[in-house]
């Protein structure tokens, strides 16, 4: 694969040449390849890779349907690359999955008004967290929504709402809905980090 920048003769140029060479535009620069050619004994695609062309086409259909909006596109434009477009950043925050970098719980000690504190990464941004405290054998204690600190669906706070004299044997069920829409769970014992 060769690339070129800045070439009077290739700037803009895309399509295929002589069923041999694919020109390509990515951001400022044409992408030049070899025409992909398909192999003459193919096999039928597995179940697992018709899923992933599903997924695929499901994360295309997103990307699409977000750059129409703006507001969106420029939200995902501003966290772009040199040479990715706003739809290659929704593309990929259909598909990757945000998760829990840090998770203090030091500040649970069995009471209501305690507080526990988290901060996530995302493509783009996580939107809501809902947590639930469980006890030793998975009862609910309680569930609730965490509080944006920050503004930018980072760092998050969850209040506790009610007493747990038995805190030290608590678990979570954290609950992390991402800007397209999916919701992640992870589960955490208490005095994990």
């Amino acid at each position: 694969m060769a690339k070129s920048r800045d070439n009077i003769v290739m700037q803009g140029a895309s399509g295929t040449v002589g069923k041999m060479l694919v020109f390509r535009q990515r951001g400022d620069q044409t992408v030049i390849a070899r025409r992909p050619k398909k192999s003459a004994n193919a096999k039928p695609p597995t179940t697992k890779q018709l899923e992933v062309q599903s997924r695929f086409m499901d994360a295309s259909l997103y990307a699409r349907t977000a750059i129409q909006d703006p507001d969106i596109k420029a939200a995902y434009q501003a966290k772009a690359n040199i040479n990715q477009t706003a739809y290659n950043v929704a593309f990929k925050d259909f598909f990757t999955a945000p998760v829990i970098r840090r998770w203090d719980d030091s500040g649970y000690k069995g009471n209501a008004v305690d507080q526990i504190t988290l901060m996530v990464k995302d493509v783009m941004a996580v939107v809501k967290i809902e947590v639930q405290i469980l006890d030793q054998n998975d009862a609910v204690i309680e569930t609730g929504l965490a509080q944006d600190m920050d503004g930018i669906g980072v760092s998050w706070m969850y209040q506790i709402q009610q007493d747990n004299p038995d805190f030290l044997q608590a678990k979570y069920l954290v609950t992390l809905t991402d800007t397209p829409g999916h919701q992640y769970a992870y589960e955490l014992k208490y005095g994990d980090k």
